[in-house]
């Protein structure tokens, strides 16, 4: 089955807000930023034969994603997390991808190992394949097909978005990856790095980012009136 792999990433300037009381905005804008490069980077050197969707506001951000070689969304304003992913698995079903593969762009440490496992692992038609975070959040969650549930992100999502596959009566899973269930939301998360990673991750980028370009190609992206 066709599989795209589904990114969504807020601008920069709005992202990571609940590290407001360790990292100033310049660090959090360069933490969002450099997650977000590190997570395409690993996709294209381990997994370029799958199709990456970016979902974001962000022209600057939509433009790092072209570079890239991804397919972009592109929301005429943030309506939240579950509306851009309404929107992504609109467009995948468009497109004719048989599943819908979300990825946050803030797990730190991406292994090919544990993510050939994730787009092998079986699945039915219809089917829901989830990744806990340890929070209780959504990690990664697959969808077969992209839209057979609504997302329901936030607060324990996993359990939501297998309540919500029961209810539709559809094949559901957990699957369980220690390093994919490890994302960076919180102070705590930052305090279980170590300080030498967190040093990389706050590198300032600010520069490099603010001078992509502000118009894109119109055959490269799609803007989503949403």
């Amino acid at each position: 089955m066709s599989l795209c792999i589904v990114i969504p990433m807020k601008d920069p300037r709005q992202s990571k807000s609940r590290l407001s009381c360790v990292l100033d905005n310049t660090e959090r804008q360069s933490l969002a930023l450099n997650l977000f490069q590190n997570t395409l980077t690993f996709l294209n050197r381990h997994f370029p034969q799958v199709a990456i969707l970016v979902v974001t506001p962000a022209k600057s951000i939509a433009a790092i994603a072209t570079d890239y070689g991804c397919q972009v969304l592109l929301e005429s304003s943030a309506k939240g997390l579950n509306n851009a992913l309404s929107c992504a698995a609109a467009e995948c079903m468009t497109l004719n991808y048989s599943s819908q593969l979300v990825l946050p762009a803030d797990i730190v440490t991406l292994d090919v190992a544990e993510f050939s496992l994730l787009l092998n692992c079986p699945r039915e038609t219809p089917s829901v394949v989830i990744c806990p975070a340890v929070d209780g959040g959504t990690n990664a969650l697959i969808s077969t097909p992209p839209n057979v549930i609504p997302f329901s992100y936030g607060a324990n999502s996993s359990g939501s978005h297998y309540q919500s596959a029961k209810r539709a009566k559809v094949a559901r899973q957990f699957i369980n990856l220690d390093k994919l269930a490890l994302d960076l939301d919180n102070p705590s998360d930052l305090q279980r790095l170590g300080s030498r990673l967190v040093a990389q991750l706050k590198n300032n980028t600010q520069s490099s980012y603010l001078h992509y370009p502000k118009v894109l190609n119109s055959s490269v992206h799609k803007d989503l009136a949403v």
